[in-house]
């Protein structure tokens, strides 16, 4: 468990979700086919990616902000993070050399490329980056420890905010590097 000072660890998040969102703005300017480029048999395509990630942060969205709005202000600036959600981060954040742990979505948190709207899915994630950088700003008065988010769509296994909040950061993180990669592969 690793122990942070709560202003210093949401200023962290606030730059990563700014740089995270600067970042994203480059896929503007690739053409729908290229959005939809899968680049092998299972892979995702650039839209795929943001419509996952659109799927995760709409979810945990919407249940950050119902429990942040609920919560009274404390004073401690101090956070320790749970073993738990240490291990998470840990396999979701992406490491020095931009390699990553493997993982599978499950199909709940997938979705269906054909049908995306490729620009929707990317204008979509520059919301959700504005939405999250506010609950970051509104959890910077939050206790975020005793604060807990259900996982997943698990109603039994709960995170503390402040490990949601980084493993939402490097999720996202996570999979800008996966797009940048298709991108880089584009002829």
């Amino acid at each position: 468990m690793a122990v942070y000072s709560r202003s210093v660890l949401i200023t962290e998040l606030l730059d990563r979700t700014e740089l995270i969102k600067a970042s994203s703005q480059t896929f503007f300017r690739l053409s729908d086919d290229q959005l939809h480029h899968r680049p092998g048999p299972g892979k995702w395509s650039i839209a795929e990616i943001f419509g996952h990630l659109n799927i995760c942060q709409d979810h945990y969205i919407r249940t950050m902000l119902s429990h942040i709005t609920l919560a009274p202000d404390l004073p401690s600036d101090r956070y320790n993070s749970g073993l738990i959600g240490d291990l998470i981060y840990e396999k979701v954040m992406p490491r020095t050399d931009g390699t990553v742990f493997k993982l599978r979505a499950t199909k709940a948190w997938s979705v269906n490329g054909e049908s995306l709207d490729a620009r929707d899915a990317l204008e979509s994630f520059q919301r959700k980056c504005d939405a999250l950088d506010d609950i970051l700003r509104h959890a910077a008065t939050k206790n975020l420890q005793h604060i807990k988010i259900p996982f997943y769509s698990s109603r039994i296994f709960r995170l503390r905010l402040g490990d949601t909040l980084r493993i939402l950061v490097a999720h996202n993180e996570r999979h800008l590097l996966q797009a940048q990669r298709v991108m880089a592969g584009l002829t």
